[in-house]
Protein backbone atom coordinates (compact mmCIF):
# COMPACT_ATOMS: atom_id res chain seq x y z
CA UNK A 1 0.00 0.00 0.00
CA UNK A 2 1.37 3.50 -1.20
CA UNK A 3 0.27 5.10 2.15
CA UNK A 4 2.43 2.53 4.02
CA UNK A 5 5.70 2.96 2.23
CA UNK A 6 4.98 6.86 2.43
CA UNK A 7 4.70 6.66 6.29
CA UNK A 8 7.87 4.55 6.77
CA UNK A 9 9.66 7.39 4.31
CA UNK A 10 7.98 9.79 6.92
CA UNK A 11 8.77 7.97 10.18
CA UNK A 12 12.83 7.68 8.76
CA UNK A 13 13.40 10.87 7.40
CA UNK A 14 11.55 12.90 10.23
CA UNK A 15 13.50 14.20 13.33
CA UNK A 16 11.70 15.63 16.40
CA UNK A 17 9.38 19.13 16.19
CA UNK A 18 9.53 20.20 19.69
CA UNK A 19 11.94 17.51 21.30
CA UNK A 20 12.51 19.40 24.45
CA UNK A 21 12.49 22.66 22.81
CA UNK A 22 10.26 24.94 24.81
CA UNK A 23 11.16 28.64 23.58
CA UNK A 24 7.48 28.59 22.11
CA UNK A 25 6.14 28.40 25.95
CA UNK A 26 7.72 31.76 26.96
CA UNK A 27 6.86 33.14 23.60
CA UNK A 28 3.86 36.01 24.34
CA UNK A 29 0.07 34.99 22.69
CA UNK A 30 -0.65 39.11 21.96
CA UNK A 31 -3.94 38.38 20.11
CA UNK A 32 -7.08 39.96 21.01
CA UNK A 33 -9.42 37.84 22.87
CA UNK A 34 -11.65 37.54 19.59
CA UNK A 35 -8.86 36.55 17.30
CA UNK A 36 -7.46 33.82 19.89
CA UNK A 37 -11.14 32.36 19.95
CA UNK A 38 -10.96 32.24 16.36
CA UNK A 39 -7.81 30.37 16.00
CA UNK A 40 -8.97 27.87 18.62
CA UNK A 41 -12.20 27.39 16.41
CA UNK A 42 -10.49 26.94 13.45
CA UNK A 43 -8.44 23.63 15.41
CA UNK A 44 -11.80 22.68 16.64
CA UNK A 45 -13.39 22.14 13.55
CA UNK A 46 -10.85 20.64 11.71
CA UNK A 47 -10.90 17.91 13.98
CA UNK A 48 -14.61 17.72 13.57
CA UNK A 49 -14.28 18.15 9.89
CA UNK A 50 -11.74 15.02 10.33
CA UNK A 51 -14.25 13.12 11.75
CA UNK A 52 -16.42 13.19 9.91
CA UNK A 53 -14.83 11.75 6.88
CA UNK A 54 -15.62 15.26 4.93
CA UNK A 55 -11.92 16.25 3.90
CA UNK A 56 -12.79 19.01 1.38
CA UNK A 57 -14.65 20.85 4.16
CA UNK A 58 -11.03 19.96 6.27
CA UNK A 59 -9.26 21.24 3.39
CA UNK A 60 -11.10 24.68 3.17
CA UNK A 61 -9.43 25.93 6.12
CA UNK A 62 -6.46 26.13 4.79
CA UNK A 63 -4.67 28.32 2.33
CA UNK A 64 -4.46 28.35 -0.79
CA UNK A 65 -0.41 27.74 -0.31
CA UNK A 66 -0.48 26.10 2.33
CA UNK A 67 1.99 23.16 3.68
CA UNK A 68 0.48 20.05 5.03
CA UNK A 69 2.99 17.76 6.03
CA UNK A 70 2.45 14.48 8.16
CA UNK A 71 2.58 10.65 8.39
CA UNK A 72 -0.21 10.70 5.81
CA UNK A 73 2.16 12.36 3.66
CA UNK A 74 2.62 16.14 2.64
CA UNK A 75 0.21 18.34 0.37
CA UNK A 76 -0.24 21.75 -0.67
CA UNK A 77 -3.79 24.25 -0.81
CA UNK A 78 -6.96 22.59 0.23
CA UNK A 79 -7.60 19.99 -2.66
CA UNK A 80 -4.20 18.78 -2.00
CA UNK A 81 -4.84 18.26 1.55
CA UNK A 82 -8.09 16.43 1.09
CA UNK A 83 -6.86 14.25 -1.40
CA UNK A 84 -3.97 13.57 1.07
CA UNK A 85 -6.74 12.07 3.74
CA UNK A 86 -8.31 10.49 1.03
CA UNK A 87 -5.68 8.37 0.58
CA UNK A 88 -5.37 6.96 3.58
CA UNK A 89 -9.53 7.16 4.55
CA UNK A 90 -9.40 3.67 6.03
CA UNK A 91 -6.84 4.49 8.31
CA UNK A 92 -8.40 7.31 9.83
CA UNK A 93 -12.32 6.41 9.57
CA UNK A 94 -14.09 5.62 12.79
CA UNK A 95 -11.31 7.96 15.13
CA UNK A 96 -11.75 10.56 17.38
CA UNK A 97 -9.26 13.17 16.97
CA UNK A 98 -9.12 15.23 20.26
CA UNK A 99 -6.64 19.02 20.48
CA UNK A 100 -5.21 19.19 23.76
CA UNK A 101 -3.03 21.68 25.62
CA UNK A 102 -3.39 24.41 22.99
CA UNK A 103 -0.32 26.64 23.36
CA UNK A 104 -0.81 29.77 20.96
CA UNK A 105 1.39 32.54 20.07
CA UNK A 106 -0.06 35.29 18.03
CA UNK A 107 0.25 38.15 17.21
CA UNK A 108 -1.29 40.74 14.88
CA UNK A 109 -2.57 38.18 11.91
CA UNK A 110 -0.77 35.70 12.45
CA UNK A 111 -0.38 32.68 15.36
CA UNK A 112 1.22 29.56 15.85
CA UNK A 113 -0.72 26.90 17.53
CA UNK A 114 1.16 24.21 19.56
CA UNK A 115 -0.90 21.10 20.61
CA UNK A 116 -1.41 17.28 21.40
CA UNK A 117 -3.20 15.19 19.37
CA UNK A 118 -4.98 12.72 20.95
CA UNK A 119 -6.46 9.90 18.89
CA UNK A 120 -9.10 7.28 20.07
CA UNK A 121 -10.87 4.35 18.46
CA UNK A 122 -14.75 5.27 18.38
CA UNK A 123 -16.58 1.82 16.29
CA UNK A 124 -14.86 -1.19 17.02
CA UNK A 125 -13.91 -0.84 20.34
CA UNK A 126 -12.52 1.81 22.83
CA UNK A 127 -9.26 2.57 22.62
CA UNK A 128 -6.42 4.88 22.80
CA UNK A 129 -5.05 4.35 18.91
CA UNK A 130 -2.33 7.34 19.16
CA UNK A 131 -0.90 11.01 19.58
CA UNK A 132 1.08 13.36 18.26
CA UNK A 133 2.20 16.82 18.29
CA UNK A 134 0.56 19.59 15.66
CA UNK A 135 2.66 22.79 14.61
CA UNK A 136 -0.33 25.04 13.00
CA UNK A 137 0.69 28.27 12.11
CA UNK A 138 -2.27 30.73 10.75
CA UNK A 139 -2.69 33.85 9.16
CA UNK A 140 -6.00 36.04 9.28
CA UNK A 141 -6.46 36.55 5.33
CA UNK A 142 -9.49 38.47 4.60
CA UNK A 143 -10.85 38.68 7.67
CA UNK A 144 -10.80 34.76 8.13
CA UNK A 145 -8.23 32.46 9.91
CA UNK A 146 -6.78 29.66 7.57
CA UNK A 147 -3.61 27.03 7.68
CA UNK A 148 -1.06 28.32 6.56
CA UNK A 149 1.41 25.27 7.51
CA UNK A 150 0.45 22.09 9.79
CA UNK A 151 3.46 19.94 10.68
CA UNK A 152 2.83 16.89 12.58
CA UNK A 153 5.09 14.51 14.43
CA UNK A 154 3.96 10.87 16.04
CA UNK A 155 4.75 10.29 19.56
CA UNK A 156 7.30 7.86 19.55
CA UNK A 157 5.23 5.41 20.99
CA UNK A 158 2.35 5.86 18.12
CA UNK A 159 5.10 5.59 15.39
CA UNK A 160 5.93 2.09 16.88
CA UNK A 161 3.15 1.08 17.02
CA UNK A 162 1.90 2.00 12.93
CA UNK A 163 5.83 0.46 12.07
CA UNK A 164 4.54 -2.77 13.47
CA UNK A 165 1.57 -2.94 12.07
CA UNK A 166 3.04 -2.39 8.80
CA UNK A 167 5.44 -5.21 9.32
CA UNK A 168 7.11 -5.65 6.07
CA UNK A 169 4.73 -4.32 3.82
Amino acid sequence: MKFLHTLALFLALTGPLHAQNTAFLKEPNSLVAEDDLAVRQVIARLNQALDSGDYAVYGSFFADDAVFTSGFGDATGPAGVAAALEQVRPFITNKRHVSANLVINGAGDRAVVTSYLIVFERVADLSYVGSAINIDTLEKRGGRWLVTRHDSELDPATADAMQAAMGGQ
